[in-house]
Parts: C-alpha cells; structure tokens; sequence
C-alpha cells in the first residue's frame, strides 16, 4: 500500500509564525508558486497579505512581477490612423491564461463616459444685464470630440487620464473595466502629471499634478489626490523656473522624475516626503532618452538610469558625493544590437532616427525608433519589433502590466471566503484562488 506524505497540522504552522513563512516565501521562484502557496491555507494567505512582503516579493522578481501584458497604444485621431482611432494593447508573448484576460479587457476604454465636447452642462454663461444671462448652447455649436480622454500616465495595470473638454481626471483598469472619477486639479497650468500604485495593495494610488504657478509666485507646484480621500491638496512647491516642456513622467523607489528641457538637470518629487529637489544628469541626458530605473534592494541607495547609447543598453548609477551632488558611474553595458537590428529593420540606416527609450518594465526595455516600437528582453537580450513602419505614426505607447499583488492577495483582503480552480493570469498552468 502507498505511504502519502504526512500533511502539517495547524500547531507545526503557526509555530512558525508569519515573519518566517514570509521570508520562505520570499525565495518562491514565480509569483504562480507564491499564489499556490498563499493559497493552501488561511495562516499562509495571511502571512503572503502583508504589503511590505509584497513589494519586497516583487523587487525580487522584476522580469516577472508584475506580469507583463503589452503595449497599450493610444493613437491620435489626427494622424493617418484616424479611420480608427482607439487606443489599443500590443500583446507580448503570453501563456493561454494570461492571454484570455487580456481578450477580455476593453483596451478601446469604451466604458469610459463620453462626457462630450459640452461636458455635464451644456450651457455656458456668456454675460448677464440686468439679472438676465446671455447663455450659448455648446452642444448646438460643438463638434463631437472623436478622442475625449487623453493618456497621462499607465502604472500597474492602471491608468491616468484626462477629459480634453472638462479637464477631469480618470483612474481606469481595463482589464475589470472599472475606472474612478476624479476632480480637476486646482492647477492654473498644468506641465506634469503622474500615477504612483501601490505594490504591495493594488487598490490603492496617489495622482500627482505638477502646476508653473507656485501658489502665487515664480515656481512648481505638487498636488496629490489619494485614493482614500479624492480631493487635491498641496504637496510641495519648488521655486523658480523650470520647462517640463515634452517631459514623459518616470517613476523608481517611490518618487517621480520629469527631465528638464535641455537635459542637464530632472526634478524629483519624493512622494513619501513630498519633498521636491533638483538632480543633475550625466552629459549623455543632454542628447539620449533615458528611463529612471531600480535596482538591488530598496535600501541599497543610488540611483540608476537606462539608456541606449552605441547601439548598446547602458546603465548608469548616481550616488551623492557628501555635498548633495550626483557623482555618476557606468555600472553595466550589453552588447551591440546594431547588426541585429539593422536585418530586423530592414535599412543599415536606421540609427539615424535614433532609438528612444520609452521606458523599462518587468524587465523588458521599449524603444522607439521613428515609427518602429521595439521590445529587448534585459534577461536573455532576446530583441523584438512590435510596431512596424507607417502602422501607426505618432501614437503614445505605454508598456501595460497585469496589477500587482493579485486581488486576492490584496492587505485589505480580511478572508478567503470562496475557492475554485481555475487558471490564473500569473500561472502558467493553473492555480487555486479565492473569488
């Protein structure tokens, strides 16, 4: 007869208590193995819903947590691909799972509200004499507005964006189709917005607006909305001038970047202190793109910049010299992809467009080169073309994750109340979850 494996009871479980279940869990190779394992059992699950555990968990696994879905796409609908304008989800290489989530998500946001080119109220008052006002119906003198939400800014499964006419801001997951309303900003000139989630609690998010109007004199100012609370309130101000003119928000260890024209400084908000400075940037910022990227542990200091030079990836590490300056070291180099690319592309001229770096997530670098979308793959430096020539000019692209930590693992989660098989996103094959 058989012998089965003797099952842990209750006693052997607790008496290793959540400090040490976690730090086992840490060393789990995929984030479907830690789901399976949260999963076996209520002392598991609530060792695995801590927050911290959860951003130290992906820390660990970059290239995999969280888990890369595509390129969403947004498209302008005055370029020549008007005739459909709607943005879209460039898929990445997925297992069968992961790939029957995203043919469920509505990456067109047609669940968004159409707020139209007159907004709630379709009256504007134009003057008033003698207690009687001279309205004028927008919605009579108004085109339509064919695109009405304008991408901002897309972190861990969700994104930021605007309404053209009203000017009211939208957190939205395509993926469940739920989205939240946000007010508009009390910002006289809007120049910057960004999108901080939470990775150890997927419910939770900060919008930041970065404004040129300094409360009332020369300077930056920081609002936050949080997602408990969804009103705007002052951050932080930074005096004096500064162009964030064609700045693309970058995001690393809890604070967000915006390059300064010019490329010799980027200002950073720390968005756990809410405290502004001013970085300088080595001298290749002041020609290349460049991502703001982490790396090693959160406490390991530094910060590290990605960019393509060469036809080579190159990452770059600033420390502080003791007087509040960056000193800046190269810290690791790829091979050339010149070649590679060349056959790819098709021309040996192709770095005369130059390769602009969109961003680094889950371990993959995008890059743009003219109307060409390119993926490489830090990991095995496997290079792809997702978008070719003339499929679609002057689209913004934002590289899209699946949101991390899964719901079920989510601190705010109390129980598990329901289990199913049922295969998840995160697993290749199958795993056990609660609904």
């Amino acid at each position: 007869m058989a012998r089965t494996a003797p099952v842990a009871d209750a006693d052997t479980i607790a008496v290793l208590g959540g400090d040490l279940l976690r730090e086992v869990f840490l060393h789990l190779p995929t984030p479907a193995d830690l789901l399976r394992a949260a999963l076996a059992c209520k002392p598991f699950i609530h060792a695995a819903r801590s927050a911290r555990f959860l951003r130290r968990f992906r820390r660990r696994h970059p290239s995999a947590c969280p888990l890369l879905l595509g390129c969403f796409v947004h498209r302008p609908s005055e370029d020549r691909c008007r005739e459909d304008p709607s943005p879209l989800l460039l898929p990445a290489p997925l297992p069968a799972a992961a790939r029957r989530v995203v043919e469920g998500g509505d990456f067109a946001l047609s669940f968004l509200p159409d707020r139209g080119s007159s907004g709630p109220d379709p009256w504007r008052v134009l003057d008033s004499r003698s207690g009687r006002p001279l309205l004028w119906d927008r919605a009579s003198a108004e085109q339509p507005v064919a695109d009405p939400w304008k991408v901002l800014d897309c972190r861990n499964g969700r994104l930021l964006l605007r309404n053209r006419v009203s000017g009211e801001l939208a957190v939205a997951d395509p993926l469940t189709r739920r989205w939240a309303s946000l007010p508009a900003p009390p910002a006289e000139r809007p120049v910057g917005y960004g999108l901080v989630t939470d990775d150890g609690c997927s419910s939770v998010f900060q919008a930041f607006c970065l404004s040129e109007d300094g409360g009332g004199s020369s300077g930056l100012r920081a609002l936050v909305l949080s997602s408990s609370e969804l009103r705007w309130a002052d951050a932080a101000v930074l005096a004096g001038q500064y162009n964030l003119e064609d700045s693309r928000v970058m995001q690393a260890n809890g604070s967000l970047y915006w390059k300064l024209k010019g490329g010799e400084r980027m200002v950073a908000l720390n968005t756990a202190t809410m405290a502004f400075s001013l970085l300088e940037l080595p001298d290749f910022a002041r020609q290349f793109s460049f991502d703001v990227i982490e790396k090693g542990d959160d406490d390991a200091g530094g910060l590290y910049l990605l960019t393509m030079l060469g036809c080579c990836i190159e990452v770059w590490g600033g420390w502080d010299d003791g007087s509040g300056v960056l000193t800046w070291t190269l810290v690791d180099k790829s091979v050339r992809f010149q070649r590679a690319m060349a056959e790819m592309i098709g021309s040996p001229q192709f770095y005369r467009h130059g390769l602009v770096v969109i961003a680094v997530v889950a371990g993959v670098v995008f890059l743009r080169n003219k109307d060409r979308l390119l993926s490489i793959d830090l990991e095995t430096m496997k290079l792809r073309m997702l978008v070719r020539k003339d499929e679609c000019p002057s689209a913004l692209m934002y590289p899209y994750t699946m949101a991390w930590p899964p719901s079920c693992l989510n601190p705010t989660e109390q129980e598990v109340t329901k289990r199913k098989e049922f295969n998840h996103p995160y697993d290749g094959c199958g795993a056990t979850s609660c609904a």
